[in-house]
């Protein structure tokens, strides 16, 4: 029988219940399937934890046995935390596998396939790919382009300027509960220490389901930081923070406490740290994937560097026409003297506001 849809959307809608909580390691769903239903069910819930086709087979026992397996992402052949899938399949007695996508990390790039297909094992690879992919595309950026997936984020009024007369929010409570569900996503978030000294925010996750701790990454090429600002008061208990200095500089303010880490690199000659420098940084240190937020020339720095994967603009209907405000862009996007092309472009309303997402063709990493 030809592989049907339904079982791998079921899968797939089983990966997406631990997104945001696996990273390094990938959002993986699974299902058993035994004479068209479903006997076993599984995803992976993070780092440590089973992974998905693991808890299928044991959900499924023994009905596995001649049955088929359809999972969202190739099976692992390596030993890591955990036991390879691959063994843990055939050990099984499964007779088909269907994966949407093959595993990008280089440890696996079709190697559990060939496993699976030399123990005698049937394999699809690539049924409904595209789905396969979207449910953790920071992972596959990650190891495809070896840097982390970056989402780049900033509100603005109508006109473009970012700041609200007399400080605090310019959107609404609908929007800014769509921010902590989006930084719930990444691994880490990253903002300038002009951001931090200005609003002063927490960098946190405040959502109703059950705490994340965060990796805070803050900018700080002009070695401001006192320590004394808000979101240092959140760590360690809400997540590291990890403060970048210009090499040659120390801020005894930061350096020994507990939770926090300074990351020393070198600055370019405009004054800022390289784009690409920092995200090599970040994936040394396993962060897969990045929330940006950010205005001005660091939203334009990493805009004209080309490593931006996603973008969202809130934008709140009001206009403030102040002169020489800080807007959401202050510098040069252009590629090829070209403006930047925006795909798969949607405006959504977010309560009073408007909420605009694209997609950009982002590169990789250079080795």
């Amino acid at each position: 029988m030809e592989p049907e849809p339904r079982f791998m959307q079921e899968a797939i809608e089983l990966a997406l219940q631990s997104r945001g909580r696996t990273h390094p390691n990938p959002s993986v769903g699974a299902v058993v399937v035994r004479h068209a239903t479903v006997v076993g069910r599984g995803f992976h819930a993070g780092p440590g934890h089973p992974h998905a086709e693991v808890v299928a087979l044991e959900e499924a026992g023994g009905l596995a046995k001649g049955s088929d397996l359809y999972v969202t992402l190739e099976p692992c052949c390596t030993f890591g935390r955990t036991p390879p899938c691959t063994q843990a399949i055939v050990d099984a007695g499964i007779s088909r596998v269907v994966a949407a996508v093959k595993d990008p990390n280089p440890r696996v790039d079709g190697a559990g396939a060939a496993a699976l297909s030399k123990a005698g094992l049937e394999v699809v690879l690539g049924f409904m790919k595209n789905e396969g992919e979207a449910v953790d595309g920071a992972y596959h950026v990650y190891h495809r382009k070896g840097r982390p997936y970056v989402h780049l984020k900033w509100a603005q009024s109508l006109d473009g300027v970012v700041q609200a007369p007399g400080g605090g929010y310019l959107t609404g409570e609908e929007a800014r509960r769509r921010v902590h569900r989006e930084r719930f996503l990444a691994d880490a978030i990253l903002v300038s220490s002009g951001t931090v000294r200005v609003d002063d925010p927490l960098l946190t996750v405040r959502l109703d389901s059950p705490p994340k701790p965060m990796v805070r990454v803050i900018l700080d090429s002009p070695c401001s930081l006192t320590g004394r600002e808000a979101v240092f008061a959140t760590c360690p208990a809400n997540g590291p923070i990890w403060a970048v200095v210009p090499e040659g500089h120390s801020n005894p303010a930061l350096e020994g406490r507990e939770g926090i880490d300074v990351i020393h690199l070198p600055k370019e000659p405009g004054g800022g740290f390289s784009i690409e420098g920092v995200l090599r940084a970040l994936r040394e240190r396993q962060i897969t994937a990045l929330y940006v937020e950010a205005v001005g020339r660091l939203a334009a720095s990493f805009l004209e560097s080309l490593f931006v994967d996603h973008l969202t603009v809130h934008v709140a209907p009001v206009l403030l026409g102040r002169e020489g405000a800080l807007t959401g862009l202050e510098g040069r996007v252009l590629k090829g003297g070209k403006g930047l092309n925006l795909s798969n472009a949607v405006l959504e309303r977010a309560g009073p506001d408007w909420v605009v997402t694209a997609d950009l063709e982002a590169r990789c990493l250079p080795a």
